[in-house]
């Protein structure tokens, strides 16, 4: 007979930990009770019964003396404020997988919307999630329960049971968002979860026969249940060896084992023990499983504390090799192979800043120092600071060739630039590498802020000489921040700024939030040969934006437009029957055009410059002449001027 046993079969991390939290309490605390059974698992609630830990059926049966243990399903956030106010003591053993999906679901309701939990309504998880968003969620077990009038112009997001089928999931979520206007999906399947269901698909292929061991009640036991019936002719479920039916094993050759996230590792050694002893008479019964399994000669009736495995000694100080098996925000969890999980703290992670589920991977392994053996809940706190200065100096050089930003806080001002702080290690950022603008820029401002820079050298000599840079960081910030405020930009708009630059065909001009430039063109009304003549580096200028790329980032401005135009002025200053003197600028065969302001011209018809006939304007007239004109008409709608010279004089 050969026997595959899945790697991890058995208990999660948040079962196992609620479990653990249960046993505790039953030696430490009076009353205990868990709202619920702690796991959907008979012989687990025996061994935690026979501890002195009873099940409530509701939170109705809480008394003021009871100690309440919330299992890893978790709760909504009405009951545990309840709780906390009926019973003596409450122990959240929520796992952190689904407290992280309560905070999910509560801070996207409260930002307006409509929360969508895919799993089975009646699953007391999704009742606990339900509970943190006024239990308005809508719950969806199945892609033909989409419906789309629910999702038509919603912003929507989307959770999942941690234990959901992940093929269900991806159906369901894909055909939500082909109806919704905004759709936040969060896979929120546990990772465990996942592995399980992928292990049992993969041996359920290659036996004869698929043993599933979990409560009937769990919902993913009964998932592995059905994924191993998809592959296999051959599956039992089962809830304890008690249930096993040798005679018909034994006409099996190949059998294969995997057992849900609420199945406790006694029970699974007791049938993996009842199988092997079935067997004695096959001499070619192997067990094959990437763990090790612990099995004992005879099924113990006399279960104890110690099924997990055998446990090593730690002491504050000792440094012992942890693998990842769950990533918060804040800490990140360790199986350190003790007989509680370890827990290594944000601010206990690394010398620098680091965001732990970007750098922390699951069933990765790290070396962690033993800091405390009891935070006052049984956890074993953990640290990596002292562990990782020759690791951070490594990294750093790398951070340097590969151009990776560091984060680093400015302490004060030294000879020649900054004494900054990368994590616990000193470095110095000299003044022309701060990134700030020593004419606008008070170089004090920067001291007390955490900023971005890029590692410029490390030096290892006598001592580590660190130096950094965010001369590039800052100009890309500048950069992006001219982007957005462009993006907001219209045409049409009046700016403010100081000329910095004088070209030939212009001038370019700083906002403090951007450079606009002007054209020769649009700097004066009047004919500007160089920019130079009108203008200079420093003025303070209005301009009016004429033109926007906010793709490319680039503003064009008119400063003429910003003043009276020559045509306003002349119409304010003049009226009809004005006289004027101007100066003849053009000829045409019907008169003479006369520029009587600068950029405003007016026409003398041939036959009102002189009380004599004449044949073309040229025979009384020349370019450059100054002559006197009456105004006899301004057609403002068309900006036209008509004068007479031979009405002038008289």
């Amino acid at each position: 007979m050969e026997i595959l046993l899945a790697k991890n079969a058995g208990f999660c991390f948040g079962v196992k930990n609620a479990m653990e939290r249960a046993l505790k309490a039953s030696e430490e605390e009076k009353n205990v009770k868990t709202l619920g059974p702690i796991i959907h698992n008979p012989d687990a609630v025996k061994l935690l019964e026979e501890k002195g830990v009873f099940s409530l059926n509701n939170i109705d049966e809480v008394q003021k003396d009871d100690t309440i243990i919330i299992r890893s399903h978790g709760i909504g956030k009405a009951e545990y404020e309840i709780l906390k106010n009926r019973a003596m003591k409450v122990i959240d053993a929520t796992c952190p997988y689904v407290k992280n999906i309560h905070n999910i679901v509560e801070k996207y309701f409260k930002n307006g919307y409509k929360i969508v939990i895919i799993g089975d309504s009646e699953h007391p998880e999704v009742k606990g999630i339900n509970g943190w968003c006024d239990n308005k969620a809508i719950i969806l077990k199945d892609i033909d329960e989409v419906d789309e009038d629910n999702f038509k112009n919603q912003r929507v997001c989307v959770v999942s049971q941690t234990t959901f089928n992940a093929k269900k999931w991806h159906d369901v979520a894909c055909k939500i968002i082909s109806f919704t206007k905004e759709a936040l999906i969060i896979n929120t399947i546990c990772s465990a979860t996942e592995i399980r269901q992928k292990e049992t698909e993969d041996i359920s292929k290659k036996v004869d026969l698929m043993i599933v061991i979990g409560g009937k009640n769990s919902s993913n036991t009964r998932k592995l249940y059905e994924i191993s019936k998809e592959n296999c002719n051959n599956v039992i479920l089962i809830e304890n060896a008690k249930e096993l039916d040798i005679e018909k094993i034994k006409q099996f050759n190949k059998i294969g084992i995997t057992a849900g996230a609420s199945t406790p590792q006694f029970v699974i050694d007791e049938v993996m023990n009842n199988l092997i002893k079935t067997s004695n008479e096959d001499k070619h019964t192997e067990v094959f499983e990437k763990n090790k399994l612990e099995t004992k000669s005879e099924a113990s009736n006399d279960i104890d504390l110690n099924y997990f495995s055998d446990f090593i000694r730690i002491e504050v100080g000792d440094v012992v090799k942890g693998k990842v098996i769950h990533v918060t925000s804040e800490e990140v969890y360790f199986d350190i192979g003790y007989k509680s999980d370890g827990v290594l703290p944000k601010e206990e992670a690394s010398n620098m800043q680091i965001n732990l589920k970007e750098y922390f991977k699951i069933g990765e392994e790290y070396d962690v120092e033993i800091i405390k053996l009891n935070d006052g809940e049984g956890t074993v706190l953990l640290s990596r600071r002292s562990l990782e200065k020759d690791e951070l100096i490594e990294n750093l050089k790398n951070y340097k060739h590969d151009g990776t930003l560091v984060d680093i806080e400015v302490i004060r001002m030294v000879k020649g630039g900054f004494e900054c702080k990368i994590g616990d290690l000193r470095c110095f950022m000299p003044l022309s590498h701060s990134g700030i603008d020593l004419i606008k820029d008070n170089p004090e401002d920067l001291i007390g802020k955490k900023l971005k820079a890029n590692i410029l050298e490390v030096k290892e000599d006598d001592r580590i000489e660190i130096i950094v840079s965010r001369r590039e960081v800052a100009r890309q910030e500048r950069q992006q921040r001219s982007r957005n405020i462009i993006l907001n930009l219209q045409e049409g708009m009046t700016q403010r700024g100081k000329v910095k630059t004088i070209i030939d065909s212009g001038i370019f001009v700083d906002t403090g939030d951007y450079d606009a430039f002007i054209p020769v063109s649009e700097l004066s009304w009047k004919r500007v040969q160089k920019p130079s003549d009108v203008i200079k580096i420093g003025d303070i200028v209005e301009f009016l934006i004429i033109k926007l790329d906010k793709a490319l980032g680039k503003v064009t401005g008119s400063i003429k437009r910003t003043m009276e135009t020559p045509w306003e002025k002349f119409i304010k200053k003049y009226s009809v029957e004005d006289i004027v003197e101007g100066k003849i600028v053009a000829f045409a065969e019907f008169g003479a055009f006369v520029e009587l302001e600068e950029g405003v011209q007016g026409l003398v018809h041939i036959s009102n410059m002189s009380h004599i006939k004449i044949n073309k304007p040229q025979d009384i007239a020349k370019i450059g002449q100054k002559v006197k004109v009456k105004i006899i008409d301004i057609d403002y709608e068309n900006k036209r001027i008509s004068l007479s010279m031979k009405d002038a004089k008289k």
